[in-house]
């Protein structure tokens, strides 16, 4: 029965809300390349080959990102996002990749509406649009009450279907106006320019909807936009239907909405001028910057993405092959380098990198020797797979970015992504034996191996690295893994009072979230006190830095050798009303 209380202000202690930490996603890879069609420099989230082809259309010839993603899927991958890149910077004089365009004119011969295919490329150069108008007005009436010049406001028999924005034609059969709703009330409607006419009800005058139909297709796709307006603030307004609902244009209005500005009744008409910008690509279209939400390019992108914690860029090849400013294996290993320098830089990402494909096995050496990262994992050889009946060789970095989400779904991050059998694999493209195996692996070289009855394996599980905490890829995964997944669920203390007591939870957190990788074998030990510790009390969290409103953390993990830490420390900035006693 529930308690009844007389009238009156009661205060209740709320509950601690219990927080706990969880390591989160891992093995989400970006993968950066060149395609046919869809967005440029925007990380586009894949969940399967079918939602690639439908985003970047068929792949282009020699590029290897489609065989990438799909190699991803078929190897445990569930998960990827994706950015198409081209020749955007304007240095020498390979053409950019451009959008496919038409300008349609009113019937004064002004541009009204630009019309422009979805993405870059010459895809959009197949792109068909027409415009037409229905024989019959979405909206039909009449006025009730007699207009005089200069008026507002006028009285309709209905104003059914009549909302703020819409563009009125008023006619009765010898003038005519156009009128932009601002306000309807009952049936009454209002706009703010003048008419310098008077309208009579007993003409009749009628009261049409000004609207037009946009019809756009691409081969057997068709899209159809009826009753679209140029009325800025009408919810059929075009630009805005055609952002909402179409997968092949964009469409900016030119005009300020008034009938004579609105496009002419077209035939179909083809958008022109798109291209691929695929011949120009150079290192700095890959490398990109992030100078802002509008403005990033290439690895760029990535730096505002948190999701992902794995980057592969397979058309390395594709870009030595087919672009000109790609003229020898200096400029993909400077690409991979930036790469590198992007995943330290970051903090919480791994970089897995491809061997030239035609490199021999005595150059492999020296190749690897260019790269000094505990970020990124180096591979040989390519891969060979069957593709519409045809043998083709393929980079292996999506294949291995499969393997690596597979194994941390099934076990964890600090599971080597190794020894486990490649699926969509017929044979590699270079055939290793022992002894070359043996010494690439301990150079630093992750190596693919063929078995006669086991399938083709990574035999290799090892980082950039020399440095003895860091030579495993795994050592960097799960720290990177671990400090974020703790930086991301120790947010909420910027909210709280930072006193004893919240130090005490956190710490107790921590304990607990640590206490669960340990068991599941992230960290070696036979106890916890061996494995990991965490230090937030006074011995790093002194008076001054208190009053100051900043809480200092230090977690170290052991993550090859029991009682040898890694450490990661945070600090967090107390809201200033927060830390003032109340």
């Amino acid at each position: 029965m529930a308690k009844i209380r007389l009238p009156g202000v009661y205060f209740e202690d709320n509950p601690k809300v219990e927080r706990e930490i969880s390591l989160g996603e891992t093995g989400v890879p970006a993968f950066i390349g060149v395609a046919s069609r869809g967005p440029l420099n925007e990380p586009v989230v894949i969940q399967s080959v079918q939602q690639f082809r439908r985003f970047f259309g068929e792949p282009v010839e020699g590029s290897y990102l489609y065989s990438s993603v799909w190699g991803f899927f078929m190897n445990g991958g569930t998960r990827c996002h994706v950015i198409r890149i081209a020749h955007v910077f304007r240095n020498g004089k390979a053409e950019l990749a451009r959008k496919a365009r038409y300008e349609l004119l009113d019937a004064s011969g002004y541009p009204t509406l630009e019309v422009l295919a979805h993405s870059e490329g010459n895809w959009g150069n197949a792109v068909n649009i027409q415009v037409s108008y229905p024989e019959e007005s979405r909206v039909h009436t009449f006025i009730t009450l007699d207009l005089v010049p200069g008026s507002h406001m006028i009285t309709l028999q209905s104003t059914r279907g009549i909302e703020r924005g819409m563009l009125l034609k008023l006619s009765d059969g010898e003038n005519q106006k156009f009128v932009t709703v601002e306000r309807v009330r009952g049936n009454e409607i209002y706009w703010r320019d003048e008419i310098d006419c008077g309208f009579r009800s007993v003409s009749p005058t009628y009261v049409d909807s000004v609207e037009f139909d946009l019809r756009v297709s691409e081969g057997k796709r068709v899209e159809r936009f009826n009753g679209v307006s140029l009325g800025r603030w009408s919810s059929r307004n075009v630009a805005r239907v055609v952002a909402q609902d179409s997968e092949l244009i964009r469409v900016n209005i030119l005009s300020d909405g008034k009938y004579e500005q609105y496009p002419e009744q077209t035939k179909q008409i083809q958008l022109r001028g798109g291209r691929d910008g695929l011949a120009g690509i150079t290192p700095d279209d890959i490398i990109g910057y992030n100078n802002g939400p509008s403005a990033r390019y290439g690895l760029g992108v990535l730096e505002s993405n948190e999701e992902i914690d794995l980057v592969c860029v397979p058309d390395l090849q594709y870009c030595l092959d087919h672009c000109e400013a790609f003229r020898s294996s200096r400029d993909m290993i400077g690409v991979q380098t930036a790469i590198l320098n992007h995943c330290e830089r970051m903090g919480d990402r791994f970089a897995i990198l491809d061997m030239p494909r035609d490199i021999k096995y005595e150059q492999t050496y020296d190749y690897r020797m260019k790269f000094e990262s505990s970020y990124g994992a180096l591979y040989y050889p390519w891969l060979i797979i069957s593709d519409d009946g045809k043998t083709k060789s393929v980079p292996p970095c999506g294949f291995l970015a499969g393997l690596y989400a597979k194994c941390d779904r099934t076990e964890g991050v600090f599971r080597a992504p190794a020894n486990v059998e490649l699926q969509g694999v017929s044979s590699l493209h270079t055939n290793l034996d022992e002894g070359q195996l043996t010494e690439l692996n301990e150079k630093g070289v992750n190596c693919i191996r063929q078995f006669m009855a086991r399938g083709i394996r990574p035999w290799g599980a090892r980082s950039l690295t020399n440095e003895r905490d860091w030579r495993y890829l795994m050592s960097r995964r799960v720290f990177c893994a671990v400090k974020r997944a703790i930086y991301e669920n120790t947010q909420w203390v910027v909210f709280e009072i930072n006193n004893q007591e919240l130090r005490d939870r956190v710490k107790d957190m921590l304990v607990d979230f640590l206490g669960k990788l340990w068991a599941a074998g992230y960290f070696p030990g036979k106890v916890q006190k061996d494995a990991f510790f965490v230090t937030c009390d006074k011995t790093n969290n002194d008076t001054e830095e208190g009053e100051q409103g900043k809480i200092t953390i230090d977690v170290g993990i052991a993550i090859s050798q029991p009682l040898e830490y890694l450490v990661i420390s945070f600090e967090h900035k107390i809201e200033e009303a927060q830390s003032v006693g109340v």
